[in-house]
């Protein structure tokens, strides 16, 4: 090893270009993007693969426009060329704090450097960023004994790195001392020992290892990522290249995911603001980044990306709530399948509400992920998205809630029903044979529609119905039900056939005609016209008893 020249901390040249600070942030930004995906991802993963070889390009081409890159270290920032060009809190994990805590002082990389080098180099750091209680090394020792040959670096007062031509000091080759050795203690025919079986008892990991395992992860899991995303959202704003986008959104994609699985919403919300952001200030100029962050939007309001979401969802309180409202409210129409699976599940009326409100406001935009659930055989899941229906606006809307009046259950029925009495030029036409559903409270709702709606059509539909009765016929109150209807909404059309209704002798078998007769009644005492009171009159006096009942049981006479 070698003592390194004295190089001092270095200050600010006002000959060096803003170009040449801009490239070496981008170089650091890609640093902390290759170190975030090795932490992330296993070991060959190819979002590692692809981060590191975007790092190797980016310090490749300072090298060659600008020659060697030195980063001064301090406690809380890395400078270069008398510029900071990162800065983070002096924290475990911090990368400025990383270096500074086991001595570094500064680190230059220098020509000729290769990808793997630089792989070898994050897996240090990523492996000693956090220390235990009792660490068995750490990052200066790992570079020495890994021995990269082109970063350089100066661990205090001592420089470790590329040998240097006149102060370096050479080693024995270990095989010429071994056969020194052996030499001159006549040991020339020894033979070296097998070596011990394993004990694999002293290499299992103890409890005391397994709790700083833990909490190193719990450390990972816990830290706060908003210095590192600030780092990676300059890097979009800053370096306008599509691969740049492509490799951070990947990993944006993880963090995004990651912090609903830790319901660390502040962070989700930070990604897709920060991103809008993005889309807002460099769409006009790099058009290309559009489709890339609308595709990772869309990515995100996938089922598999929002799964977490499904878990952690009873959970949300307090603040949290209106965050994750905000959160839901920037995806995609695409989640609505997702939301509409947690609005099932057991929560609070209010974020019930919520789940509601976001899934309305994601169908305005886009109907088809909504009208697809229709087809959805869970019957409970279909009565909490009739409302949603109900809510929206236009014909689509009121096609899917015609097709509901038709479902299995008898609460979506109803349910639909009521939205579309809601709506003007509702598909009453269409409506009209509800009135022989199989729910009292179907038909019921049907019956009181109509009689709300002075229309001839209404009038025409219960008369052809009546006249040519349904077995639903036979429930006497429904039967009443049909005539009082009527009257609300008949005309003198309706006249003649109350008038054989009330009059007609064996017009219908059974119990019918006292149905049919009593019905009459009804309808008539209800019309407020001359005809019908005129009927009325004449049926009190009928010399038929169960004329003259029919009419004072209707009311129709004093």
């Amino acid at each position: 090893m070698a003592v390194s020249e004295d190089r001092p901390y270095q200050t600010a040249d006002p000959a060096v270009s803003k170009a040449e600070a801009e490239a070496a942030k981008k170089v650091l930004s890609g640093l902390l993007l290759a170190r975030k995906n090795i932490s992330l991802y296993p070991e060959g993963h190819v979002v590692i693969i692809n981060a590191i070889e975007q790092f190797t390009r980016q310090i490749e081409l300072y090298i060659r426009t600008y020659g060697d890159l030195r980063l001064d270290v301090e406690r809380d920032h890395l400078v270069s060329q008398g510029e900071v060009i990162f800065s983070a809190p002096p924290e475990e994990g911090s990368l400025p704090f990383t270096f500074y805590r086991d001595g570094i002082r500064w680190l230059e990389f220098t020509e000729g450097i290769e990808s793997g080098e630089l792989t070898e180099f994050l897996r240090i750091i990523n492996k000693y960023s956090v220390l235990s209680d009792e660490p068995e090394g750490d990052i200066v020792t790992a570079f020495w004994e890994t021995q990269l040959p082109h970063i350089r670096y100066e661990v205090v007062e001592f420089f470790w790195g590329a040998e240097e031509e006149d102060d370096s000091i050479p080693f024995p080759d270990i095989d010429s001392v071994s056969e020194t050795v052996q030499r001159e203690s006549g040991m020339t025919d020894w033979e070296p020992l097998p070596d011990p079986p394993i004990d694999m008892a002293a290499i299992e990991i103890t409890l005391m290892e397994k709790e700083q395992i833990q909490n190193m992860i719990r450390i990972e899991e816990e830290g706060d990522p908003t210095a590192y995303l600030d780092a990676l959202f300059d890097s979009l704003l800053q370096h306008r290249e599509q691969d740049n986008f492509e490799v951070i959104l990947e990993v944006l994609e993880e963090e995004f995911k990651g912090s609903l699985a830790r319901r660390n919403f502040a962070i989700a919300l930070k990604i897709l603001r920060s991103l809008q952001y993005v889309l807002d200030t460099s769409a006009p100029e790099i058009p290309w980044a559009v489709p890339l962050i609308e595709d990772f939007v869309l990515v995100i309001s996938s089922t598999q990306s929002l799964s977490h979401l499904q878990d952690v969802w009873p959970e949300i309180q307090g603040e949290q709530i209106e965050t994750v409202k905000e959160i839901l409210l920037l995806l995609q129409p695409e989640a609505i399948p997702t939301l509409s699976a947690i609005l099932v599940q057991n929560q609070s009326m209010k974020l019930r509400q919520i789940l509601m409100e976001v899934i309305i406001s994601l169908a305005s935009r886009d109907m088809s992920p909504l009208e697809s659930m229709i087809k959805n055989p869970d019957e409970r899941l279909m009565e909490r998205l009739v409302p949603v229906f109900v809510s929206l606006e236009g014909e689509r809307a009121s096609n899917i809630l015609l097709k509901l009046s038709r479902h299995r259950s008898a609460h979506v029925r109803q349910e639909a029903l009521k939205g579309l009495f809601q709506r003007k030029g509702s598909h009453m036409q269409e409506l009209f044979s509800l009135i022989d559903d199989q729910d009292k409270a179907v038909r019921s709702l049907v019956l009181r529609h109509m009689g709300q709606t002075k229309d001839r059509g209404v009038e025409k539909f219960l008369l052809k119905y009546l006249e040519n009765p349904t077995p639903a016929c036979d429930d006497h109150e429904h039967v009443s039900a049909c005539f009082t209807t009527l009257g609300l909404c008949g005309s003198t059309h309706s006249i003649p056939f109350l008038r054989q209704a009330l009059f007609g002798r064996a017009w219908l078998p059974g119990s019918r005609t006292a149905a049919y007769r009593e019905g009459a009644a009804l309808a008539l005492v209800r019309m407020k016209i001359p005809e019908a009171r005129s009927l009325l009159e004449k049926a009190s006096r009928s010399l038929f008893p169960g004329v003259r009942r029919a009419a004072r049981k209707a009311g129709g006479t004093s």
